[in-house]
């Protein structure tokens, strides 16, 4: 199975619900509920849609990788 990762966050994640059926439950939540990832997360989860793989994150997002810059002492 392919590791999942969430885009901003980096916490690493396991479905146990369809995307449509993930896609389904956050689209019938009250416009304030889906403002913040982070709420709309621990909902996913405390509902059983996913599952949180704790101490498996990552703050790269390896599609873009290759258009890293090394930090320079240049601007500071």
């Amino acid at each position: 199975m392919t590791k999942q990762y969430l885009k901003y966050g980096g916490v690493r994640f396991i479905n146990y619900s369809s995307p449509e059926e993930i896609r389904n439950f956050v689209n019938s939540l009250p416009e304030e509920e889906r403002d913040s990832l982070f709420n709309v997360v621990n909902l996913l989860e405390s509902e059983g849609h996913i599952g949180l793989v704790e101490g498996d994150t990552t703050t790269i997002d390896q599609n873009m990788e290759e258009f890293l810059v090394p930090n320079s002492d240049e601007f500071h």
